[in-house]
């Protein structure tokens, strides 16, 4: 796959899940994608995605940064801010979400 092809942001290693190609013909049969339905906006420039994806046989659950690209592109692209992880976390994951809400509303913050 050309270099060009890859948002400069991401910079994958070898092994590192891929998400946000720009050119989908060029993703690999074994990889599958789900879209963030609804994007939390961070702020002006960057929102999070939660996203499905499928790397080497093992699902995972991906919650990444997107940010308007450098370059002046139309397309977000993805950053290295954020986490991917096996999809039998989700549910930890959900609930370390819930323990931090309550704590953050106990101290007032939301």
């Amino acid at each position: 796959m050309p270099e060009t092809q890859r948002p400069e942001a991401l910079g994958t290693p070898t092994g590192r899940v891929e998400i946000g190609l720009r050119n989908s013909a060029n993703s690999t049969p074994n990889r599958r994608h789900s879209q963030s339905r609804n994007p939390i906006r961070k702020n002006k420039l960057e929102e999070i995605r939660v996203e499905l994806s499928e790397h080497n046989g093992h699902d995972l659950i991906n919650l990444r940064v997107w940010a308007d690209p450098r370059n002046g592109g139309a397309e977000r692209i993805p950053t290295r801010a954020g986490i991917a992880c096996r999809v039998a976390l989700l549910p930890e994951l959900i609930s370390a979400l819930r323990q931090a809400e309550v704590e953050a509303r106990e101290r007032g913050l939301i």
